[in-house]
């Protein structure tokens, strides 16, 4: 297992981090009204209307990235989607719609078929890693609104952290190819059915009850 760390870890320093964005958000149609808005330091999220009628943490029609990274998915867990937009006036110009940071998400606040897709592809990994020594203080302070955005430093740390405690927790996981796996694939890898069927027997000790 060593190894496969050594090897997640150079990988970790040839990723190229972009620098961090500063996002003004503003308003869109069949958006929430200022009352609606909560604000979490130096972002404002909100809640969007539906034609349903419900408020929910995701505007109309937002869809989980596809093939999505572990790095990228990770950031989206801790950070939202800040740079999520809708097209506006005919396609001339663009209004940003951030959405709340993923780790927040709940049934009741998304709607009901991106909520399955992201508890089944994308939620067991990234919850998973949260569970990593020093993580919880970052996300017991996100979910009270003490951070809004994490530089990317500290997500790379945070992140390299999860992903050595994915490894600890799931050792057969070492002896494969993880280091492409996208989010959705390493979700599928980790779920209980499949650790049962090839995990090591101290993978198999660590199982909880199952969930699905």
């Amino acid at each position: 297992m060593d190894a496969a760390v050594k090897r997640m870890e150079e990988a970790m320093k040839r990723t190229t981090i972009p620098g961090a964005t500063t996002i003004t958000h503003t308003n869109g149609a069949g958006g929430a009204t200022n009352n609606d808005v909560e604000s979490t330091g130096q972002f404002q999220y909100q809640d969007y209307r539906h034609d349903n009628g419900k408020f929910y943490y995701v505007p109309q029609g937002y869809d989980l990235p596809q093939k999505t990274q572990m790095l990228p998915a990770f950031r989206l867990w801790i950070n939202g989607d800040n740079m999520n937009e809708r097209m506006i006036n005919n396609g001339i110009s663009t209004v940003k719609e951030p959405v709340h940071p993923f780790l927040l998400w709940t049934a009741d606040q998304i709607p009901t078929s991106l909520w399955k897709k992201f508890r089944t592809g994308w939620w067991k990994v990234l919850s998973t890693m949260a569970e990593a020594e020093g993580s919880n203080g970052l996300k017991m302070a996100i979910l009270r609104g003490e951070r809004s955005r994490i530089d990317e430093q500290e997500i790379a740390t945070f992140f390299a952290e999860g992903m050595k405690y994915l490894l600890t927790m799931y050792e057969f996981i070492s002896q494969k190819n993880f280091q492409q796996w996208k989010v959705t694939t390493w979700s599928r890898q980790i779920n209980y059915a499949v650790v049962v069927k090839n995990g090591s027997d101290a993978d198999k000790m660590r199982l909880g009850e199952e969930t699905r």
